[in-house]
C-alpha cells in the first residue's frame, strides 16, 4: 500500500518538471545551432571585405574615397562612385586599366572656349607699265581697299586653367582690293602696222593692240587673269578668259564685250578650267570647255577629260547646257588632262592626251582614236607630257609631236627621240616629217598665202637630249615637212622658252608675221624676210592671241 501511495505522489511531480527540462534542452540545442550558423555569415562578411579594393578620386580639388570589387576597371569604379566626366577629360590611369588597392584616380576636367576677332588685310599694290604714256607719268586706275578677316581662336582649359590656344578657323569677311598704278615708260621701238587684234596678258591684266603696235587699250585691269583661257569670238567682239579665284576653286570663266568700252566682265558661272575653253564660230554666244576637279596633291587637280557646251545671252544668262563627252579616265596619265583643238567650222575637235590623238564629232559626241602615242614616262610625277597638235592649213591633216617610233608601240628610252609627224585624214596614214624636235615642238600651221602655199612653224630644242629643260629656236617648213629653216634667232643666241607661237591673220607673205614671247616681251618676225621687231618693253607678258 505504501509503495502504491508513494508512486502516486512522485509521478505528478515528475510530470510537472518534464516540460521545463524539455524547453531548456531545446533552448540549448538552438543556442548551439545559432552559434554554429554565425560562423559562415561572419566568414562571408570577412571574405566580402577582403574582395573589395579601396581607391581615391581626385577631381576639381576634391578628394573622394570609394571601394569596388576586385577586377573592376577604372571606368567601373567611377560608375560605382557615381562620378561624372566627359569624353575630353583627362583620366589617369586610363578607363580600361584595372583598379589596384589604394589607387589614386585623377580626373582633369577639360573645357574649350572660342573667341572671335577681326584682322585687317592690307591691300596689295600692283604696277602696270604702259608704253602709251609718257615716261614717269603715273595714273591710279584702281584705288586699294583693305579687307577684313575674321579669326576664330580656340582655348583649352584644364581644371579652369588655360593650357593652350590655337586658331581654329579663318574666314574672309571682306576681300582686299589691290591698288593698281599705271606708269608710263619710254617707248624704245617705232610702231608698226599690224593686222587683226593682238590681245595679251601683262601683269595679270588683258590689253588690246590694234592698228599699230603703239595703239593699246586696257580691257581687264583686275590683275587676276591666269592665261589658262584666252579666246576671241569669230566676230572679234567677245573675249573669253579665265581669272584666278579663291576658296576651293582654281579659276573661273568670264567674257567681255571688247567693242563696248563701258562693258564690264561677265561671269559665265563655270569654274576649274585648265586645258581648254573656246568660242564656237557664229553669232550665237556658244562656247566649249573641259573641267578638272581640284585636289590638294600635285598638280592641284584631277582632270575630268569631259567636253561641255554652254550657250549664254549677252548678259551672261545660261540659255542651255549640254555634255558632249562624259568625264572619263582614258589615257595612261588621265589625271593630267586632255588638250582639244577646234576646227575652223566648229564641227570637229581634234584631241590629244598622253597616249593618243583622235577626233570628236561635236554634233554626235562620237570619239574616234586615230594615232597611238608612246607615253613619255620619265617626266616628273606632278605633270604629264601631252603631244603638241595642230590642224593643217586645209584641215585635211593633223600635225603632231610623237615619242619613239611613229607607230606608238615600240618602246624607246632615247631622250632625243621626239619628232614631228603628219597624219593624213583622207588616207588614214602617218609619217614622220621632222627629226629630234624635242618634247615641246608645238607645230602651228600658217594661213594660206596668195600663191596657195602654206607653212608650219614649230620649235626645235637646242639640246635634244635634254629637251625637257632646253630652250628652243623657232623654225618653219613647208606644209609637207620639207625645207626647214631657222626663223629666230638668226645670230645663234636669244633662244626662247617653250610656247605656242602665232601667225598673223594675213594672206600676203610680205605682211606675214610670227609672234612670240621673248624675255617677257612680244616680238614679231617675218619668216620670209627675216625682219623682226620687239613691240613691247614691259617684260611682264605671259600669254597672247592674234586673231
Amino acid at each position: 500500500m505504501t509503495g502504491c501511495m508513494l508512486g502516486k505522489t512522485v509521478l505528478p511531480q515528475y510530470n510537472a518538471l518534464l516540460p521545463k527540462r524539455v524547453f531548456l534542452f531545446i533552448l540549448l540545442i538552438v543556442s548551439f545551432s545559432g552559434m554554429a550558423a554565425c560562423q559562415p555569415i561572419q566568414s562571408l562578411l570577412m571574405e566580402n571585405r577582403e574582395s573589395m579594393l579601396s581607391f581615391t578620386i581626385e577631381k576639381n580639388s576634391q578628394i573622394i574615397q570609394g571601394s569596388c570589387p576586385k577586377g573592376s576597371t577604372v571606368q567601373q569604379a567611377l560608375e560605382q562612385a557615381a562620378i561624372t566626366y566627359s569624353v575630353q577629360d583627362i583620366i589617369t590611369p586610363s578607363l580600361a586599366e584595372t583598379v589596384s588597392e589604394n589607387m589614386v584616380i585623377k580626373i582633369i576636367t577639360v573645357t574649350y572656349e572660342e573667341t572671335k576677332s577681326q584682322k585687317i588685310i592690307p591691300f596689295a599694290s600692283q604696277t602696270i607699265r604702259n608704253e602709251t604714256l609718257p615716261e614717269g607719268e603715273t595714273y591710279m586706275i584702281q584705288s586699294g581697299q583693305n579687307g577684313i578677316e575674321e579669326i576664330t581662336t580656340r582655348s583649352a582649359f584644364h581644371d579652369g586653367v588655360q593650357v593652350s590656344q590655337s586658331i581654329s578657323n579663318r574666314s574672309i569677311i571682306k576681300e582686299s582690293i589691290p591698288e593698281i598704278l599705271m606708269i608710263g615708260v619710254q617707248a624704245e621701238h617705232a610702231p608698226i602696222q599690224i593686222p587683226g587684234k593682238i590681245i595679251y596678258i601683262s601683269n595679270g591684266s588683258a590689253w588690246l593692240m590694234q592698228g599699230t603696235t603703239r595703239d593699246r587699250t586696257p580691257l581687264v585691269t583686275t590683275g587676276d587673269l591666269d592665261g589658262r583661257v584666252l579666246d576671241l569670238s569669230s566676230n572679234g567682239e567677245w573675249l573669253l578668259f579665265s581669272r584666278i579665284t579663291k576658296d576651293d576653286e582654281i579659276n573661273s570663266l568670264w567674257m567681255l564685250h571688247i567693242t563696248d568700252w563701258e562693258a564690264k566682265p561677265i561671269s559665265l558661272r563655270v569654274s576649274n578650267v585648265i586645258h581648254f575653253a573656246a568660242w564656237l564660230p557664229g553669232d550665237t554666244l556658244r562656247f566649249l570647255f573641259s573641267t578638272v576637279t581640284p585636289q590638294e596633291s600635285a598638280p592641284g587637280w584631277k582632270a575630268d577629260n569631259n567636253l561641255e557646251l554652254q550657250v549664254v545671252s549677252e548678259s551672261g544668262m545660261i540659255m542651255s547646257k549640254e555634255t558632249l563627252v562624259e568625264s572619263n579616265e582614258e589615257g595612261l596619265y588621265h589625271w593630267w588632262g586632255t588638250d582639244f583643238l577646234l576646227s575652223a567650222d566648229g564641227r570637229t575637235l581634234a584631241y590629244a592626251n598622253s597616249d593618243s590623238i583622235g577626233l570628236i564629232d561635236r554634233l554626235t559626241g562620237e570619239k574616234n582614236r586615230l594615232i597611238t602615242i608612246l607615253p613619255y614616262e620619265k617626266t616628273r610625277s606632278d605633270w604629264a607630257w601631252i603631244p603638241g597638235l595642230s590642224w593643217s592649213t586645209n584641215e585635211k591633216s593633223l600635225l603632231f609631236a610623237f615619242h619613239g617610233d611613229i607607230s606608238g608601240v615600240i618602246q624607246s628610252y632615247n631622250p632625243t627621240e621626239f619628232h614631228l609627224g603628219l597624219y593624213d585624214l583622207e588616207k588614214s596614214q602617218s609619217k614622220k616629217i621632222q627629226n629630234e624636235t624635242g618634247l615641246f615642238s608645238y607645230p602651228v600651221s600658217s594661213p594660206a598665202f596668195e600663191d596657195s602655199s602654206s607653212y608650219v612653224a614649230f620649235l626645235q630644242a637646242i639640246t635634244p637630249s635634254e629637251s625637257e629643260n632646253s630652250r628652243y629656236r623657232i623654225m618653219i617648213m613647208n606644209a609637207d615637212g620639207l625645207d626647214p629653216k631657222t626663223v629666230f634667232p638668226l645670230e645663234g643666241s636669244g633662244y626662247i622658252t617653250p610656247q605656242k607661237v602665232c601667225w598673223a591673220p594675213v594672206h600676203l607673205k610680205n605682211d606675214a608675221w610670227i609672234s612670240f614671247i621673248y624675255q617677257g616681251n612680244l616680238w614679231l618676225v617675218n619668216p620670209f624676210t627675216g625682219i623682226y621687231n620687239q613691240i613691247t618693253i614691259d617684260q611682264s607678258i605671259t600669254d597672247f592671241i592674234w586673231e
